[in-house]
């Protein structure tokens, strides 16, 4: 069994890496994502769809001065005696194909403006994003007011570590100018890296097969040594 021994030791190495590798952002923890990324100063340059619209978002500081949270969340930003509000929110919606129905989760953003006291304004509502149809997703929104319109730099990050689902990032521009939507949720950033998985079944079979063909052949050497 000598050799099976030997062959034993020889495919462990290529054994332990696929165990301690995570693929993604992180590789360690119970999340494989990270809740600040990507951020002005910490991204993947080939993950960025627009570069214009990225390096505005560099330049006015990333998220700084934002709000982060799941499932709904709202920034509010005065700008003379408007105050802008803008939201993003996960929204059920039930399709059919054919007769059978799926609900699935999407995102909403919306923006009103108000008077000082709360007095509505004017309403902007754009359509909704589909990616995934997933909930529990990391929502970040900010309000940037340049010296004319607002601008709204928002992200959906899904963090969460699975073999079925990858850990991704993504970030949209909206802007608002004159009364108008100018700008209806431009991608500006997309990521989404390989899940974190442990070794793959394929591997273990490798192994037990090698395995099991080695002990067969010894098995056979032996019983000829004895014929002979």
């Amino acid at each position: 069994m000598r050799v099976a021994f030997v062959v034993t030791l020889f495919l462990i190495p290529a054994i332990f890496p696929a165990i301690a590798q995570g693929d993604g952002p992180e590789r360690a923890g119970p999340a494989c994502g990270r809740a600040g990324y990507p951020s002005e100063t910490v991204y993947n340059a080939a993950a960025v769809a627009n570069g214009t619209l990225w390096q505005t978002f560099r330049d006015e500081g990333g998220f700084t001065g934002g709000n982060e949270t799941t499932g709904a969340v709202e920034v509010r930003l005065q700008q003379g005696g408007t105050v802008h509000v803008a939201s993003v929110r996960e929204a059920s919606v039930r399709t059919y194909v054919g007769g059978t129905e799926t609900d699935r989760t999407t995102l909403v953003l919306s923006i009103r403006d108000e008077t000082s006291g709360g007095q509505a304004i004017a309403s902007y509502d754009f359509a909704p994003i589909d990616l995934g149809g997933r909930s529990g997703g990391n929502l970040t929104i900010v309000e940037r007011a340049p010296a004319s319109g607002l601008d709204v730099f928002w992200r959906w990050a899904y963090l969460l570590c699975g073999d079925d689902v990858v850990n991704a990032y993504y970030v949209f521009h909206a802007r608002i100018a004159d009364g108008q939507v100018r700008d209806g949720n431009t991608l500006v950033y997309f990521e989404a890296p390989r899940p974190n998985r442990g070794p793959p079944a394929d591997l273990f079979l490798l192994v037990g097969a090698g395995i099991g063909v080695t002990a067969v052949f010894l098995l056979a050497r032996r019983a000829l040594k004895k014929r002979a």
